[in-house]
């Protein structure tokens, strides 16, 4: 006896929905994101660092996109990815971004944080899903910065 396409359709969807239902029970993995640069007495090179961290499961990727700099300052790398990691955990990544400051001055640099965070599922699986935040942090070049 030949079985009914729609009874094998019918199966995979309840299957599709079990899979579903699976990803759903669990919790999104809790994540944070941050990013500071060093303040500089002297036009040249600043550093700045984004740190990624969840607190449950794993991290699996991350890089970093400059979306916006400081008039003064310019990015030596629009995009840093995992490979450039200075440091980090299979929970914690830092990402080094050096920007090239041609003078001095004060603004914001706007960094596109990406990364993926796995959470373990009750099945031994993970659930892995994309996360993105906008960040910024203080660039300060000059007299301001040379009582430190």
């Amino acid at each position: 006896a030949s079985r009914s396409p729609w009874r094998s359709a019918g199966s995979a969807i309840v299957a599709a929905a079990g899979v579903w239902a699976e990803g759903v029970a669990a919790e999104p993995p809790s994540d944070e994101a941050r990013l500071a640069c060093r303040r500089e007495a002297a036009p040249g090179r600043v550093l700045c660092e984004l740190e990624v961290e969840v607190t449950r499961g794993r991290l699996a990727w991350a890089d970093a996109l400059v979306e916006r700099t400081p008039e003064f300052a310019r990015a030596l790398r629009s995009r840093v990815g995992p490979r450039s990691a200075t440091g980090g955990t299979a929970r914690r990544l830092r990402l080094p971004l050096a920007l090239a400051a041609t003078s001095t001055g004060q603004g914001e640099l706007g960094v596109r944080a990406r990364w993926v965070a796995c959470a373990p599922l009750a099945t031994g699986r993970e659930l892995c899903s994309p996360r993105t935040r906008m960040l910024s942090a203080r660039v300060e070049v000059g007299s301001d910065s040379a009582g430190r």
